[in-house]
């Protein structure tokens, strides 16, 4: 098995890390979730979900770090490196607001990790197109 983890479970991984407590089991992708399950990331008990404290690990040292050592981000073009720019400054936000934070967008409050991954989305959408 493969020790690198696809987007979907480094975004499940990153999301599960970022909450104060265990998540509903069946809010999540299944498939996900075994594959975390299986390289002992996350626990399941009694249909919730928690990061393990090799989840807690991966995700603090090869994660979180990843995106600072980042070779591609300069040879990709300028869709690229804007982009990369987006994901730092992501990172750098995710670290600096508490786990259950919210954010108010103009006039209407949000959750800020629903707000990070719509960013977080944008950047992945605007490295592809270039």
């Amino acid at each position: 098995m493969p020790n690198t983890l696809n987007e979907k479970q480094t975004d499940l991984l990153r999301y599960l890390s970022r909450q104060t407590g265990p998540v509903p089991v069946d809010h999540l992708d299944g498939r996900v979730v075994r594959a975390l399950k299986s390289r002992a990331l996350i626990d399941e008990r009694n249909g919730w979900v928690s990061v393990s404290n090799q989840g807690r690990d991966e995700f603090e040292t090869k994660i979180r770090r990843r995106r600072a050592f980042s070779p591609h981000s300069g040879d990709s073009g300028a869709r690229n490196a804007r982009a990369e720019s987006i994901k730092r400054a992501i990172d750098a936000l995710e670290l600096a607001l508490p786990k259950d934070a919210e954010v108010m967008i103009g006039e209407m409050p949000a959750y800020a990790d629903d707000v990070m991954e719509g960013l977080r989305l944008f950047a992945r959408r605007l490295a592809r197109s270039g």
